[in-house]
């Protein structure tokens, strides 16, 4: 378990921690830690937010905790939603949207689309009766809503990381199980709204994959990332 926790805390967030893994493929039989170490990054950006609700007022503390989650996670996941957006909006085959995906600028839709998923999860983080369980909830769910998505693949889009997780985990009952085990005492925080938030969290990983596999002939890092900007969202709204 603990080195489960390090690799995925090495690959998820850009904290020093180390990362022992010799492939992607090992690294994914690890996956099932995921939701701890959202469930831990969750907890560092509602520290963040408390100590700030020491010195400002809670429209600022709210500004500070989401700019954690982004700093924590080096970016990565929202570099991945605003990548695919922009995918989405190519009227073309499979291939033209895959190499607009790999493109490193950003064009108009993936610059809204981030733009909107930042407002609206600031917004819910400041509505927020409790900051601090939201974001325990919210990242541990995001984390968890990757997972389902690669189980619920059916093939990766193309070479690469995310190939490597759909390959292990595409169909895996018994790490997805072990997810859910390491998600459920998260979900729990949730308490009344708990079930709302499992329904959302599976209703949009699951549809990413079904979406992926339509539009971009499978489910790659980038659709990964943006699960995990998407799922968090959802929570927060339903926890709101």
């Amino acid at each position: 378990m603990l080195r489960a926790l390090r690799n995925c805390t090495g690959f998820l967030t850009v904290l020093p921690v180390g990362m022992g893994f010799r492939s992607y493929e090992e690294l994914a039989g690890d996956a099932w830690a995921f939701p701890l170490v959202g469930a831990a990054v969750g907890m560092l950006a509602g520290a963040a937010a408390f100590v700030a609700l020491l010195f400002l007022p809670k429209s600022i503390a709210a500004a500070v905790a989401l700019a954690a989650l982004l700093v924590i996670t080096g970016l990565n996941h929202f570099d991945g939603l605003v990548d695919v957006a922009d995918a989405l909006m190519v009227r073309g085959s499979r291939e033209e949207r895959l190499e607009v995906m790999h493109e490193p600028s950003a064009g108009s839709a993936g610059v809204a689309a981030g733009a909107m998923v930042l407002l609206m999860s600031y917004l819910a983080l400041y509505e927020a009766p409790g900051m601090l369980a939201m974001l325990l909830v919210a990242e541990a769910s995001a984390k968890f809503g990757m997972l389902v998505t690669c189980y619920a693949a059916q093939r990766p889009s193309h070479r690469g990381i995310g190939a490597a997780f759909v390959s292990v985990l595409a169909g895996n009952r018994k790490r997805l199980a072990a997810g859910f085990a390491c998600y459920l005492p998260f979900l729990v925080v949730a308490w009344w709204s708990a079930p709302a938030v499992l329904l959302v969290t599976l209703a949009l990983a699951m549809g990413m994959a079904e979406l992926a596999e339509r539009w971009f002939g499978g489910v790659s890092g980038d659709v990964l990332g943006a699960v995990n900007e998407l799922v968090r969202l959802g929570v927060m709204l339903v926890m709101v």
